[in-house]
């Protein structure tokens, strides 16, 4: 009970507001690195738990000695493949094989044509995004935003750790319901402004990378303590006790 009065008594930000203040707290993102929808679909695939510096100089070389059209990865020998995206993290063969993979996805329809669905059916596109592998609700949200084609936020899991912290949406065992929960939750305040929308994508991943993290959150360096449901519910004293 003492749970559910802390979190009713908690005023929940405007996401405007909170976009706001993170941008004042970490500084204007750049623009993404990758925005083509095939080529963030082989950014995803090309590295495996590594930060974004490492993830960008994998891509760079897969882009560099061997080209980011399907053709390109399919006729190339395997252990070339591996070898270029090796740096990329743990398990460079089954990065490999995303990649080629992914190749194989989108061969019957190009890249172009890839581009054309996401502009004229964007529904249709998202399942056909989510076939790829390592693409799941979030992967196939997200390229279709960077594509202007969906009024989203897309988060991933830092961006969306953050959100429900807030009080966007609901804690659940399930990430697909948790994600949904966040979508339904943000989606009345969702601006038809892609710019923004990428923006706000950008700074909700690092805030969930750099300060609202999973086991040891900052709260203490974190702007929007004030209209955290999480902090709230975890900085008020125990029930009973002094």
């Amino acid at each position: 009970m003492a749970g559910a009065r802390v979190r009713e008594a908690v005023p929940r930000l405007k996401l405007r507001e909170v976009i706001s203040r993170l941008e004042a707290f970490h500084g204007r993102p750049e623009p993404p690195a990758v925005t083509d929808p095939f080529e963030m679909i082989l950014w995803e695939s090309v590295a495996y738990l590594v930060d974004d510096e490492r993830r960008a100089s994998t891509f760079a070389r897969l882009r560099d000695r061997i080209g980011l059209d399907p053709e390109d990865i399919l006729n190339t020998p395997t252990e070339v493949l591996i070898g270029v995206i090796r740096d990329g993290g743990m398990g460079p063969e089954g990065r490999a094989e995303k990649l080629v993979r992914a190749a194989d996805e989108v061969l019957p329809l190009g890249r172009e044509g890839l581009r054309e669905l996401i502009r004229t059916d964007p529904e249709k596109a998202r399942r056909k995004l989510k076939r790829f592998p390592g693409i799941g609700e979030p992967g196939a949200d997200k390229i279709l935003l960077f594509s202007h084609a969906k009024v989203t936020l897309a988060p991933d899991s830092n961006a969306l750790r953050t959100l429900v912290r807030i009080g966007f949406g609901q804690e659940d065992k399930s990430y697909s319901r948790m994600y949904r929960s966040a979508e339904e939750a943000v989606e009345s305040q969702l601006p038809a402004d892609f710019p923004w929308l990428i923006r706000a994508h950008q700074l909700l991943r690092r805030h969930g990378q750099e300060i609202c993290k999973r086991t040891v959150p900052l709260c203490e360096a974190c702007p929007l303590t004030d209209g955290c449901r999480w902090y709230r519910q975890h900085s008020a004293p125990r029930h009973g006790k002094t």
